[in-house]
């Protein structure tokens, strides 16, 4: 007979109760529509206090006493309750003896421990403290508030100890260490308050300089989502859906799986990004040799930083490579590099023995990252993107962050050009790091409304000097007597050299030659003084002089000729060939910048400084400046004649363009983006001042009687290492390769040092805002040449006209959020957005998603087009249609800082509410709807207080209808009575004399489909179009729990010698029997009503009887095997199965056994009541379960 509506029933477990215990099976208990508390308590007044999660087990059960097929059947939550602050969700374990304990764990395994965190517990930590420390490198990202990390000890041993913690508060503070004498690093210790007390001790690490924890100590584990649940709920309609459409729009995806209480954190001053560690690449890589001693306990140390993908290292014939912080051999790891110490450590192997090391240094700044954006809209949403990034990122400091299903995850490059999440699932993609083109696959489609937010750094302010030959030198500031000056004639320096005596002597034009190289500038009695060969340290020099008076000149103002040049003279004759030394000052003609990049200049905080000439004689009448001849000397008379106007280089903000959409800026219209990529040198005139501010000094010898002096100078060299840029030197840019040996470094702190295989050695000093270099040791006897293979310059503050970034918590109180926004004019800008989330001030556009905490900002306005052609923001399809264009004004994006009100959720008494919310989302909120999600958008009508009669036809005014309940006045469902006409909407009575009247009819409409695509803002989609209107009242979607097709079957039978341990396995594990029990003559008879899934042994006390055990039920029946056995299940009153006697065969013997598996028709499922924190909105709290499904159609008479 065909299954009908009163045959399908929900029914109770055996403990229906939220203790350990609950669930644990069917019961006999059939839950009727309208029974009061038949599955939910009555919510307490401690329930609307604290939250409280109750769970019970229920069943959806086939009451046929056939076989018949319950088919595609489904369970959903078709109405949910009025309260708001209640919440109904679905879910399945699988199991149909489940406890609450167990589906309990199930629920909360929302989160499940995925990769090691960047970071290592530091030190020991005891049981019952709230806060951890973590240990981890400066610029890494730290736990937001809310962070769910897990702790674990003793990993993979029978003594494993775990705990999960939710980070509530976090702080951290960078320190400094140290590793050696003298010898220091920095890191940064992080403090995690968390929301529950440590439950075990846990083993910490000590300080590490490679940030590597001890082999012994507990793993510190960042979270990822595993959703071992799947999870279904029911939301209303936001607005009302038509036939024929594809998409609706839901109050939510989300439902509430845990209670959680809001409060409100600050957040003051923030800064709005993570300093962005990234290396600068040296002008040229380094090679040498070394026998440094190198296994698993000592690492190798490189004189400075190395650039990732640039090292190499031969020893004993093999050769090892790095690969994103891995040290390779081929495709083996056999250790790992860190790039911004230059330590390779060694996980295997001890490699004693010459080692020839290559690799290009790199000196490691912390800047502020530059920030983009791709806005995700219907039209763009996909999992993969491409693009290419300007200006091109450093290596391993290019991020994407997207936003799914209300979480985000990033992608990060690990310097090797590849992208990836801490989990896989998260997505990967790759990067060009010579073209900045990228490629990447998202774990998940992005929210619509949200942005992929890229953030990368780049060596804006810094300039790669090209690699040089420098002369380790020493200028001599020769100590004369007062009023006297160097004079042509004798001039000789000798020194030591071991045994041998060395000479250099002046040639008539002062440049010295000999065993040195240099010169001799008369006009401020000193020497440059370079050896060919290096002295020992400490060598005194004997330096011969002839002096005479100096005589200096000053002339104020003096005032150009009709040619435009300074015709000046020095008030006497007799002047003395190669002592002449001409000063003037000049002022910089800045106009060739404009205007606007002056004041990106002023933003930036570079000052240009106007600079002072001096030229010197030839010793053949020619006045020279910086090996150009600029005017001539007159030695008889002292005329000087020269043009005092000079070309120098001035620095320029370097641009690129790129165009951003609306929508953050102002509305939807395009405007343009300024990159700022650096800086570069231009030519600019500096001018000789008209005014009275103009002066010149005229320096000289005259002819007359000079006194020969002997001076003793000690030999301590102290040289520039760049010339013509005034520039500050970046700390640990710098590697000098001198001509025999290991390169020389610096360590970051100004000490100029080389690494023997005693340790680093001192060579000297940097002084890194001269860029001058002073030595204290060296090799004497090696000869004077230093290449300068790395240097790094840097000059300002990166500025930017657009930012985005996520704030460090949200969602943010609406209204709450304010910015800073540095001025070069002095002082700063405060910005506030609106409750809108639109923020707009004088210069200053942006928008603020209070949900997500992201922020847009723009700095700039809109200003008339025309006129502005030739400006480098200008592009023509940036114009809008009433003429005019947004024009940036950038700012110091590093001096940006925020405000913010943040929601932050309290951590539940897990006891208290019934589930641990650790593992699960800080808000309480799980997805219900996802793409491949089974969806039921529904509608049901009640039809109230009808009287009828025998044969009287109802018109429920609905066609297609998906089903129809008829309850009496009491509210029980009447099943009987009646017939009725689902597609035309007819409801017939037949005999209604069983009927207490007043009756109500309920009638429901339905569409079934599967979404395709969900968006946290509620859009659903299906792959499927509606057949119904459905009204915005009254209407759910409901996502569904996917049963599949129920019917009560025996799935196994096998009988073997004996009962093996008493173990339920599903396939013989004792010796074959040849008795058997055939199912062909007699199948063993199940039906719906009866059938439970359960494994069974029917174990033979005799060679003819035996006893029927349930694996969860135990002991229940015994037979023989000359009867029929059908062993009744107490729940429906039917049997469990029924054997005859007919399939037994003979050959049975004490302790044989027959295995049988059953499968019920039952499904069971666990529905889960959250109540969140809030007022009593009624008494009512009622809510609809629906098990839905299709039978075969009655044949007709």
């Amino acid at each position: 007979m065909p299954i009908l509506q009163g045959d399908i029933q929900l029914r109770a477990s055996r403990v229906m109760d939220d203790v350990p215990e609950g669930g644990g099976g069917p019961s006999n208990v059939v839950i009727e529509s309208g029974q009061e508390n038949a599955v939910m308590p009555d919510i307490s007044e401690m329930d609307r206090a604290l939250g409280r999660d109750n769970m019970r087990q229920m069943f959806v059960g086939v009451d046929t006493e056939d076989r018949d097929t319950y088919q595609g059947s489904n369970v959903i939550v078709a109405k949910p309750p009025e309260d708001p602050n209640v919440s109904i969700t679905l879910f399945a374990t699988g199991g149909v003896y489940d406890t609450r304990a167990q589906a309990q764990a199930r629920l909360e395994a929302y989160l499940n421990k995925g990769p090691e965190w960047a970071g290592y517990l530091y030190e020991d930590h005891i049981q019952g403290q709230r806060v951890i420390q973590i240990f981890q490198r400066p610029g890494t990202e730290l736990p937001a508030v809310g962070k769910t990390l897990v702790l674990v000890g003793n990993e993979g041993l029978a003594n494993e100890q775990m705990q999960y913690v939710r980070a509530i508060r976090v702080t951290s503070v960078e320190r400094s260490f140290t590793y050696d004498i003298d010898k220091d690093y920095k890191a940064l210790i992080v403090s995690v308050e968390i929301s529950d007390a440590l439950r075990y001790g846990f083993t910490g690490s000590p300080a590490s300089r490679q940030f590597t924890r001890q082999a012994n100590s507990a793993r510190l584990r960042d979270t990822v989502v595993a959703d071992a649940g799947s999870y279904v709920g029911v939301t209303p309609l936001q607005k009302a859906a038509a036939l024929g459409d594809f998409t609706i729009i839901a109050k939510t995806i989300m439902t509430q799986i845990v209670p959680s209480a809001q409060s409100e954190t600050p957040i003051p001053a923030a800064i709005p990004y993570a300093a962005a560690g990234f290396p600068v690449s040296a002008a040229e890589a380094v090679t040498f040799s070394t026998a440094q001693t190198w296994n698993t306990t000592t690492s190798l140390a490189l004189p400075g930083g190395c650039l990732p993908g640039s090292l190499s290292i031969v020893v004993g014939g093999v050769t090892f490579t790095d690969k994103g912080g891995i040290l390779m051999s081929g495709t083996q790891q056999i250790g790992l590099v860190d790039y911004a110490n230059g330590v390779v450590t060694s996980s295997s192997g001890d490699y004693s023995g010459t080692k020839t090391i290559s690799y290009r240094p790199a000196a490691y700044m912390q800047r502020m990252p530059q920030s983009s954006e791709i806005r995700i809209t219907a039209e763009n949403r996909s999992q993969s993107y491409t693009g290419f990034i300007t200006p091109l990122p450093a290596r391993g400091t290019l991020s994407f962050s997207y936003r799914a299903q209300g979480r985000w995850y990033v992608l990060s490059d690990s310097g090797d050009g590849t992208l990836r999440g801490t989990d896989s699932s998260y997505g990967a993609g790759t990067y060009s790091a010579e073209t900045g083109g990228f490629v990447i696959t998202l774990g998940a489609l992005p929210d619509v409304g949200s942005s992929i937010v890229q953030h990368w750094g780049v060596p804006t302010q810094e300039t790669v000097q090209p690699a040089a030959d420098l002369l380790i030198s020493q200028t001599i500031a020769l100590a004369l007597p007062a009023g006297q000056a160097l004079y042509p004639g004798a001039f000789s320096m000798t020194w030591m050299d071991g045994q041998t005596q060395r000479t250099a002597t002046a040639t008539a034009a002062w440049q010295l030659q000999g065993d040195a190289t240099g010169e001799v500038r008369v006009g401020r009695s000193e020497v440059l003084f370079a050896p060919k060969l290096l002295p020992a340290v400490g060598t005194v020099l004997d330096v011969t002089v002839d002096t005479a008076p100096a005589v200096e000149v000053n002339l104020q103002h003096p005032s150009r000729n009709g040619q435009g040049r300074l015709a000046v003279s020095a008030g006497q004759g007799a002047l003395v060939p190669y002592t002449v030394e001409v000063e003037w000052n000049t002022l910089t003609d800045q106009s060739v910048l404009g205007l606007y990049t002056r004041d990106q200049l002023k933003e930036m905080g570079v000052t240009l400084v106007d600079p002072t000439q001096i030229a010197r004689d030839d010793g053949n009448g020619k006045l020279m400046l910086n090996g150009v001849q600029v005017g001539t000397v007159t030695y008889s008379t002292g005329a000087v004649d020269f043009n005092p106007d000079v070309v120098i280089k001035i620095p320029k903000p370097v641009y690129s363009s790129s165009q951003v959409s609306g929508g953050g800026f102002s509305g939807e219209v395009a405007q343009y983006r300024l990159n700022y990529e650096g800086i570069e040198y231009l030519s600019a005139p500096s001018i000789y001042p008209n005014d009275e501010s103009g002066y010149v000094k005229i320096r000289f010898r005259t002819t007359g009687s000079a006194t020969r002096r002997t001076l003793q100078v000690t030999f301590a060299p102290e040289f520039d290492l760049v010339t013509g840029v005034q520039a500050p030197v970046v700390p640990g840019s710098v590697v000098l390769m001198p001509s025999s040996g290991q390169p020389w470094s610096d360590d970051g702190r100004g000490v100029l040092r080389v690494l023997t295989l005693g340790g680093f050695v001192t060579r000297g000093s940097i002084n890194y805002a001269t860029g001058r270099v002073g030595l204290i040791s060296w090799t004497p006897g090696n000869a004077n040449t230093l290449r300068r293979a790395g240097c790094i310059t840097t000059l300002g503050d990166a500025i930017s006209s657009a930012y985005v970034f996520r704030t460090a918590a949200a969602p943010l109180r609406p209204g709450s959020l304010t910015v800073q926004v540095p001025r070069a004019s002095g002082g700063s800008q405060n910005v506030s957005a609106g409750i809108d989330g639109a923020i707009t001030a004088p210069g200053v556009v942006g928008t603020v998603d209070y949900e997500t905490g992201l922020v847009r900002l723009g700095f700039g306005s809109l200003v008339v087009a025309a006129g502005n052609e030739s400006e480098p923001w200008y592009d023509a399809a940036s114009v809008q249609p009433d003429g005019k264009i947004f024009k940036p004004q950038p700012v110091v994006a590093s001096a940006l800082r925020y405000s913010a009100v943040a929601y932050a959720y309290l951590p539940m008494n897990a006891d208290i509410i019934g589930i641990d919310p650790v593992r699960l989302p800080s808000d309480g909120k799980v997805p219900i709807f996802r793409p491949g999600s089974l969806c039921v958008v529904g509608h049901t009508k009640t039809s109230n207080q009808l009287v009828v009669s025998n044969n009287q036809t109802i018109n429920l005014a609905r066609v297609r209808l998906s089903r129809v309940v008829v309850r009496d006045a009491s509210g029980k469902t009447v099943n009987t009575g009646y017939s009725v006409d689902l597609e035309a909407g007819l409801v017939t009575f037949a005999d209604v004399s069983a009927m207490t009247m007043p009756v109500t009819i309920e009638d429901r409409i339905e569409d079934m489909a599967v979404a395709t695509d969900v968006q946290i803002s509620g859009e659903i989609t299906f792959n499927r179009a509606l057949t119904h209107d459905y009204p915005k009242d009254g209407t759910c979607v409901s996502s569904a729990l996917q049963a599949s097709d129920r019917r009560a079957r025996v799935s196994l039978d096998f009988s073997q010698q004996s009962w093996v341990d008493n173990a339920w396995a599903d396939a013989p594990t004792g010796p074959a029997i040849p008795a058997k029990y055939d199912q062909s003559v007699s199948p063993i008879e199940i039906t719906n009503a009866g059938g439970s899934t359960e494994r069974w042994v029917l174990q033979f006390t005799s060679t003819t009887q035996f006893r029927v055990i349930g694996e969860h039920v135990g002991v229940i029946a015994t037979g023989d095997i000359n009867s029929v056995c059908s062993p009744l299940n107490p729940a429906t009153a039917k049997p469990y199965f029924t054997i005859d006697p007919l399939g037994w065969g003979s050959g049975w013997a004490v302790g044989n056994i027959l295995r049988i598996n059953t499968v019920g028709a039952i499904y069971p499922f666990w529905v889960v009541r959250t109540i969140q924190p809030g007022p009593e909105t009624g008494i009512e709290h009622s809510f609809s379960i629906l098990a839905r499904g299709d039978v075969n159609r009655p044949q007709p008479n």
